[in-house]
């Protein structure tokens, strides 16, 4: 079985980097469940979702959490979303760590050189490359 986590996103642009992280999970072939504070409400108060999130994470589900008070255990990668990242990039971002944590494999992703070359070319135009 594959591994799961529970990624918990901090600052201003959480919810929407939650939305656009579960959509690329979902597309890389995992499973993933968005845990907001209406979640937490629905499922009983803070210490029950984090159980819940404890069972989605050891079952090989990702749960993205944007509820700032929740503290699950197991594996959890803790974040916070640069101000200046679009939800998309931040995503991007937190999928890497996940891959370095050896959460995710990305391996099934491939780009041609001319798209690495451009998003090459997009990150130096950004300033996080050189």
């Amino acid at each position: 079985m594959e591994k799961g986590a529970t990624i918990c996103l901090r600052g201003t642009e959480a919810g929407a980097t939650a939305q656009a992280l579960a959509f690329r999970l979902i597309e890389l072939g995992r499973n993933a469940e968005r845990i907001d504070e209406d979640m937490i409400k629905r499922l009983g108060g803070v210490k029950r979702a984090a159980f819940v999130c404890g069972l989605l994470s050891r079952n090989g589900v990702f749960a993205v959490v944007t509820a700032p008070d929740i503290r699950p255990e197991g594996n959890v990668l803790e974040m916070e979303v640069d101000e200046h990242d679009t939800p998309d990039f931040a995503a991007e971002k937190i999928l890497d760590e996940l891959a370095e944590r050896d959460l995710l494999r990305m391996d099934g992703v491939q780009y041609t050189p001319e798209e690495e070359e451009a998003i090459r070319k997009r990150l130096a135009d950004l300033g996080y490359v050189e």
